[in-house]
């Protein structure tokens, strides 16, 4: 999303890294032509909200190579906002700034506090509808605390994504996601969904979970209702087909492997008419070392940022 250096020095190798109120997780992805790409390294060091040093953050980091990787951090979901636009009808050099005034009054915070960044939806397959992008309006704060969070372990951070996109990554290298498919990660408080196809993201929506919550279960967390929840994804669903003109998803995969994702697939499976499957990221990429469910889970952000392409920047 946000470019900070050109490309840097260890071929074929990407770092990504994502903080959050309790962890920033560490990764390191090497791509080879021709092969599935390979986990190299994968870590979580844990810190106290607010901290900016934090033990063991510099050594994990050494011990990855992280001064020497190209690297892309992600931001949090509370960082940015994330809005489908009309495009505005100007010329490349003007975009930004068009871009900038139809926001003004959207955001939740100021719109001289924001960072703006846009990129495009793929071509939409009915004619006569306006022309969408995505635009992201990142707190200029929170990418300010996240530059000076990961330049000091890694010198050659070069791009700052959001959540979505870091899923993007991952969902593309699913065999779903060559018809399309829906990927659903499920937060404490909130469900991520994106909505993908040959590697590119064609929406991106948030769940409030407390809203399609049932009773609390007999292990004490909250139960999601199925039902409700069904619902949400079907008016996700029937968006993508009418409004951007896809072709119907019959995939639904749901992240983190866990007790509380095996239940929902299940009773996802009788609500709907999805093939709902359980996100296994060993199973699309090599992995140098097993990966624990914690472990997955917590680092899902940092190996979807390392799995971004060295392309041209959004």
């Amino acid at each position: 999303m946000i470019p900070f250096f050109p490309r840097s020095r260890k071929r074929g190798l990407r770092g990504g890294a994502h903080a959050d109120a309790e962890h920033v997780s560490l990764a390191v992805v090497r791509r080879t032509h021709g092969q599935r790409p390979r986990l190299e390294h994968c870590a979580v060091i844990p810190h106290g909200a607010g901290a900016t040093d934090i033990p063991g953050l510099e050594a994990t980091a050494r011990s990855f190579d992280f001064d020497r990787l190209a690297v892309t951090a992600s931001l949090n979901y509370e960082d940015y906002q994330l809005m489908l636009v009309e495009a505005p009808d100007v010329q490349p050099s003007e975009l930004g700034a068009a871009v900038r005034w139809r926001l003004r009054d959207a955001l939740d915070f100021h719109i001289d506090d924001a960072v703006i960044d846009v990129f495009e939806l793929p071509a939409q397959e009915r004619r006569g509808q306006a022309k969408m992008m995505y635009a992201v309006a990142a707190r200029s704060a929170a990418v300010e605390r996240c530059s000076a969070m990961i330049t000091p372990i890694a010198p050659g951070l070069e791009s700052i994504d959001i959540p979505e996109l870091c899923l993007r990554n991952i969902s593309a290298l699913l065999p779903q996601d060559q018809a399309g498919m829906a990927l659903l990660v499920l937060e404490p408080r909130h469900g991520q969904l994106v909505l993908t196809r040959q590697g590119a993201l064609h929406l991106a929506r948030r769940f409030d979970l407390a809203r399609v919550s049932a009773e609390p279960s007999a292990n004490g967390g909250e139960a999601i209702d199925a039902a409700a929840l069904a619902l949400e994804l079907q008016r996700s669903l029937d968006y993508y087909e009418s409004t951007l003109g896809q072709t119907p998803i019959s995939d639904l995969v749901i992240a983190p492997n866990s007790p509380r994702a095996t239940s929902l697939a299940a009773d996802l499976g009788r609500e709907t008419n999805l093939r709902v499957h359980l996100l296994d990221l060993a199973g699309v990429l090599d992995c140098r070392e097993t990966l624990s469910a914690d472990l997955e889970r917590t680092c899902l952000y940092a190996v979807g940022a390392a799995l971004r392409h060295d392309a041209p920047e959004l």
